[in-house]
């Protein structure tokens, strides 16, 4: 019955074995609601894409889905209501996958899609406030969380007035989102997806190296630092590599990657928000059909 309900697809499952670390970290972090965060967004995440198939003869929920659930999940704040998130991935399946046609039809990296609707929506429950990390074994694992200890510092912001080290972004000893502390453990995750060949390195490549570039640029700092700060090492190993939200043509990889670096470093540097890769690669994802066709039209994308 479950094999006939839901379609297999190994290349997600080696994301979300990627995932896995991730998670566990998170709880071990800011506690056991990091798990019912989990839990909520992908079920949720599921019932939604199965009342999208369900009139479809021979209609299957996608292996992809889980994927979605789970890169929402770890992309919201520990404190974030869990009907919140349910909320989250209503909208990130509904409209960020399904109202294009479903799997491989979307432009818009989903999970991103359902981050951006909450940051919009409750401005004050994604980002007013941060959890401050649990410290010393064994930590969140025998917490349901933290709540007492909040800041109103982000990492950047912490990170801009001195409050806290590199080793502390690096390892994920700091308040943020459940699954974007620990820079080591996504680049670790990062390496596993190349080597399994479930990603390609061009776009990490490319989007890392522009954002330290023009990190240098636009601050005249250790452009390192704001890479293990926020969201841009998670996004640019588990988002900007979407297989169907990327461009097809290679050297319009690279090109789209440098551009969602710099636009991650502009959005920091002169708007209002500290975070600015969800809406870069938000941008990166509009203009990729376009690059497309302009650049890798002599090699037959369209």
């Amino acid at each position: 019955m479950l094999k006939k309900l839901f379609l297999q697809q190994k290349i997600m499952d080696r994301v979300l074995y990627a995932l896995i670390p991730l998670v566990i970290y998170g709880i071990f972090r800011f506690g056991w609601q990091v798990l019912a965060i989990v839990l909520v967004s992908n079920v949720f995440a599921v019932l939604t894409e199965y009342l999208f198939i369900r009139q479809k003869k021979g209609g299957r929920i996608s292996g992809a889905v889980w994927v979605t659930g789970t890169l929402l999940a770890l992309i919201l704040p520990p404190t974030l209501p869990l009907w919140m998130a349910a909320l989250g991935a209503i909208v990130a399946v509904s409209f960020g996958k399904m109202v294009f046609g479903g799997f491989g039809m979307n432009i818009f990296n989903p999970a991103l899609v359902g981050r951006i609707f909450l940051f919009v929506t409750f401005p004050q429950q994604m980002g007013a406030s941060w959890q401050n990390p649990f410290r010393g074994f064994p930590g969140g694992l025998a917490a349901w969380n933290h709540s007492a200890a909040l800041t109103s510092a982000t990492p950047i912001a912490a990170l801009g007035n001195g409050q806290t080290s590199f080793w502390n972004l690096f390892s994920g000893n700091t308040a943020g989102c459940i699954g974007e502390v620990s820079t080591l453990l996504i680049l670790l995750a990062g390496v596993y997806l190349i080597l399994t060949k479930t990603a390609k390195w061009q776009p990490m490549a490319g989007g890392i190296i522009s954002f330290l570039v023009f990190t240098l640029l636009f601050y005249g700092a250790n452009p390192f630092y704001y890479f293990a700060a926020g969201g841009v090492a998670f996004g640019m190993v588990f988002m900007i590599t979407d297989p169907v939200s990327m461009p097809k043509d290679k050297r319009v990889i690279w090109i789209n990657a440098a551009l969602v670096g710099f636009l991650a470093v502009v959005i920091r540097k002169y708007s209002n928000f500290d975070e600015g890769f969800m809406f870069a690669l938000l941008l990166g994802n509009t203009f990729s059909p376009l690059l497309d066709y302009a650049w890798g039209k002599k090699k037959g994308v369209k």
